[in-house]
């Protein structure tokens, strides 16, 4: 029968290291409490709740590891941290699509090329996202088997390259709307909202493309080669590039660079008014009824 060293070893082809993976732990778990704060009390975005989401994901991950190290790994513990650690850097990129979105949407410049409509920026590239987050998952989970390693490999490096060509299309579109001055919005309180937002999006894009071209080498040279076999590289090329994203994150806090959610709210009920106001001013000129100027007053009121 194996000892849960030996059994760890087969995994991992490493022990794990126990005091890196607690220090891991409570980093994230920091950056949870943290942001998830941070974005009720601002009454941010909700899309930015994926930020705390992710980094609790994170957290479980290595908590699934040090369990791992300190009582035997099993292919369920095993495929279970791969989960956690692999998957949530598509969250966070799917927050940068979004935030993308919203800068195009806000400046209101009509999109003569279809990849600059802010529904395609979010959806497609979300689209993209999830299908190379089912492929990662997949190849993930068939790698934790002998049997299946080969093909879980491949099917997982297949996700990595398409998440890499996604993102350096991303980065074009992002490079494309921080350059031209037609892209600009306003946010109360803030100035040049775009320029702070669009530093997180490049520092959080070049962390994200350098933890994806790691994780390509790391499959690409199979289970127990150099890459994978050294725990300070999946530390320094995954732990801290995720870790230094929250950083990011919380430094140019998104939500400071967007609308709140009441702010939103307000702009839907002044529509709502302006559009009840021209209706009733419509109505009363198709009946022959002149508008008293208490009313005109009154419309003008409610519309500010």
């Amino acid at each position: 029968m194996e000892s849960p060293e030996e059994s760890t070893r087969r995994y991992f082809v490493y022990l794990p290291n126990v005091p890196l993976a607690i220090v891991s732990l409570v980093v994230f778990i920091l950056f949870t409490i943290y942001l998830s704060v941070r974005i009720h009390r601002s009454r941010s975005r909700k899309f930015l709740y994926i930020l705390p989401i992710t980094a609790l994901m994170e957290a479980i991950g290595y908590l699934i590891r040090i369990l791992c190290s300190t009582g035997g790994t099993s292919l369920g513990k095993y495929i279970a941290m791969t989960f956690f650690l692999l998957l949530p850097p598509n969250a966070l990129a799917l927050v940068n699509y979004k935030a993308l979105g919203e800068v195009v949407r806000l400046s209101n410049v009509p999109a003569k090329n279809f990849f600059l409509h802010p529904k395609f920026i979010t959806w497609f590239f979300f689209s993209s996202d999830i299908f190379s987050f089912m492929l990662q998952g997949s190849g993930g989970g068939l790698m934790a088997s002998i049997e299946s390693a080969q093909i879980g490999k491949t099917i997982a490096l297949v996700g990595l390259a398409v998440q890499l060509f996604f993102f350096a299309s991303f980065a074009f579109i992002t490079v494309y709307v921080h350059k031209s001055p037609k892209y600009n919005y306003i946010v109360e309180g803030q100035t040049n909202p775009k320029e702070k937002m669009v530093r997180s999006l490049y520092i959080t894009l070049i962390l994200l493309y350098i933890r994806s071209i790691y994780r390509v080498a790391e499959f690409a040279t199979d289970h127990g080669g150099v890459i994978a076999a050294a725990e300070w590289a999946f530390y320094v090329f995954d732990t801290l590039a995720i870790a230094v994203s929250f950083v990011a994150y919380c430094i140019y806090f998104m939500g400071n660079y967007l609308p709140k959610r009441d702010a939103i709210n307000r702009d839907i009920s002044s529509a709502t008014i302006s559009s009840v106001s021209s209706s009733d001013e419509l109505t009363r000129a198709e009946n022959g009824i002149e508008m008293r100027p208490s009313d005109k007053m009154k419309f003008t009121h409610n519309n500010i």
